[in-house]
């Protein structure tokens, strides 16, 4: 396994670990049967669903902090952090869209133009990278990152509720503020928290390895989590914390602090396995974490695409489970092919070279 991309290989596993879920999740969404959908095992599958898209958006916000900060250590300026965010954004911003009109045009006639304008993951990651990247750039230090991050999350947690049903703005801002009543919406509120847990947790992590030394720093992530998870277990035995717009799934602070618990847990668990002596071998969730953008367009395309449209909601539970394996099997195989194109083609034209420099001849006085 190399470093030179300067990656943490435990968050590669981690994200790997959330495309995993995401995989088997969708399938039994789509394609099992109504009548497989009271089993405890389709409550299992799916309430594992619900966790990806935090994990990924908390993996949103340590990104942010780690390209940041290497950046400013290597001594660039805000403007210049400011246009890598843009770019960054605005690049996932656009395939969003890109995703949602291609969409479109797969299920003409039967599809809806107002399909194009949902916010859906891919425009929550975005808008998060956006917003808390620039809010990063501008508070300029690790320490008062971690600060200002921090007292953010806790905020934005507990205004979710009052924010959620707010009105009064146009409809397309709206969707992307609160979803606009659209539950199955992916907008900045709730989920931006778990970027903003995110970025400082990247912050914290940076300078937990400089003090305290990964490995006891991960020791307390786990305590961490732990303690969090209690929290908000905690918090849900009083009605104290039930107001404005409740929804236990949605916009309750408790349960936004259960799955950070989890996150914080699988974070350390991660950290854990990739300490492992075998750790250096090809990892086949490392492989998906970072083909994960590849890997959600094209499993899109098949488990809601029109090829496999006969699947939908008619396979038996343990049928849809069987069917989920040569889906986790093709996106591997396309993850471990498809990763890098560009890069894969740079290495194997500079070996061609190489190998007819050694070949030629030498010159003739």
């Amino acid at each position: 396994m190399t470093q030179r991309s300067n990656r943490l290989p435990y968050f590669d596993w981690m994200r790997g670990l959330a495309v995993l879920i995401m995989l088997q999740g969708h399938v039994m969404d789509a394609w099992v049967h109504p009548s497989g959908r009271s089993s405890e095992w389709f409550w299992l599958s799916q309430f594992l669903g619900g966790l990806p898209a935090p994990i990924f958006l908390f993996l949103v916000g340590v990104s942010l902090a780690l390209v940041l900060d290497r950046m400013r250590t290597k001594g660039a300026s805000s403007g210049e952090l400011a246009i890598k965010v843009l770019r960054r954004g605005g690049w996932l911003l656009l395939l969003a869209y890109v995703f949602r009109v291609e969409q479109f045009l797969v299920w003409y006639p039967a599809s809806q133009w107002r399909g194009i304008f949902k916010v859906d993951t891919l425009n929550c990651i975005a808008i998060c990278t956006l917003i808390v990247g620039l809010l990063s750039i501008a508070l300029k230090s690790r320490r008062l990152n971690t600060v200002v991050m921090s007292v953010i999350t806790v905020a934005f947690v507990f205004l979710t509720p009052w924010v959620y049903p707010v009105k009064g703005l146009p409809e397309f801002a709206l969707s992307y503020l609160n979803g606009n009543n659209h539950p199955s919406y992916f907008s900045f509120f709730p989920w931006a928290a778990f970027t903003f847990a995110g970025i400082t947790f990247g912050y914290m992590l940076l300078a937990g390895k400089t003090k305290l030394g990964e490995s006891e720093f991960f020791k307390r992530v786990a305590v961490t989590g732990i303690c969090v998870y209690a929290a908000g277990a905690a918090m849900s035995l009083t009605r104290i914390f039930e107001y404005g717009y409740f929804d236990y799934s949605v916009t309750s602070p408790h349960f936004f602090f259960v799955r950070l618990g989890w996150i914080l847990l699988i974070t350390y668990g991660a950290y854990l396995w990739s300490t492992r002596q075998a750790a250096a071998r090809w990892s086949p969730l490392i492989t998906l974490g970072q083909a994960s953008l590849v890997v959600y367009w094209l499993h899109m395309e098949i488990v809601y695409g029109r090829i496999f449209h006969s699947f939908g909601q008619s396979l038996e539970l343990s049928n849809a489970a069987f069917q989920s394996l040569w889906v986790v099997l093709l996106m591997l195989l396309v993850a471990a092919f498809g990763k890098h194109p560009a890069t894969a083609a740079t290495n194997w034209s500079t070996k061609i070279l190489v190998r007819a420099r050694r070949l030629k001849p030498a010159p003739t006085m």
